[in-house]
């Protein structure tokens, strides 16, 4: 099973499979990597690696070499389980953030208030922040 992110056409990717589970990746701009991936295991070419999209794998990016979740700064939110795993990158918003406005808090009940209490989805720097780049 693969995820399914905003940005992604199948069609688009359909040369970009992961070398580990054979799912089909999303291709992630150079900006993407350069960002997200620890400096100190950042390729000498950054292009052409895209985002692993299985849930269960342990690949982040794959390209000329594969990074896992140890090689990136951030957690990568649907490879995590825990509700508080990142939504919204640019104002870093988790799971939990939205659950407490929607069940504790109660101010919320459709997106329109979950990005007006929290921020999400209201960033401009998803391209450097975010692990798919969108």
């Amino acid at each position: 099973m693969s995820i399914s992110l905003c940005g992604f056409n199948a069609s688009d990717n359909t040369n970009s499979w992961c070398p580990v589970c054979n799912t089909p990746g999303k291709k992630i701009r150079q900006e993407t990597l350069n960002s997200l991936v620890k400096s100190d295991r950042l390729p000498a070419d950054p292009h052409g690696y895209s985002l692993c999209l299985s849930p269960k794998c342990d690949v982040i990016y794959f390209g000329e070499h594969n990074f896992f979740k140890d090689d990136v700064k951030v957690k990568v939110w649907f490879k995590e389980s825990e509700s508080v795993a990142t939504v919204c990158y640019c104002r870093n918003v988790t799971a939990k953030d939205i659950f407490e406005h929607i069940v504790i808090k109660g101010c919320c009940q459709n997106i329109q208030d979950i990005q007006a209490h929290t921020g999400a989805g209201m960033g401009k720097s998803c391209l450097t922040q975010n692990p798919a780049g969108t």
